[in-house]
């Protein structure tokens, strides 16, 4: 079970150092209708999978982002979108997409 990708130090704004990655996790759920003991005994969290750029993966969190914008220069990322953040805890896997 991986649940660390290496990043590059000093990346700067190009794309291509930012490692595409695959994150399989486990997502919180909470139900406020009514059902049984049972029910709650049997329940299951559901297993998600967020694909993106790894921005970083520090003090138990892992940042990912799906867009980005480029700047004047054609080349360097101005701004990042479609962001996410997953607590470590809950991460299954993480693979590097090639």
């Amino acid at each position: 079970m991986k649940k660390k990708i290496s990043i590059p130090k000093k990346i700067n704004s190009e794309i291509e150092k930012y490692p595409m990655v695959s994150v399989e996790w486990y997502d919180i759920i909470s139900d406020s209708s009514w059902s049984t003991f049972d029910q709650l005994r049997k329940a299951k969290l559901p297993t998600c999978v967020t694909k993106g750029h790894l921005l970083s993966q520090t003090k138990g969190l892992t940042r990912v982002f799906g867009d980005y914008s480029l700047g004047d220069d054609g080349k360097s990322i101005e701004s990042i979108g479609n962001t996410t953040v997953i607590p470590n805890s809950v991460i299954v896997t993480i693979k590097k997409l090639t």
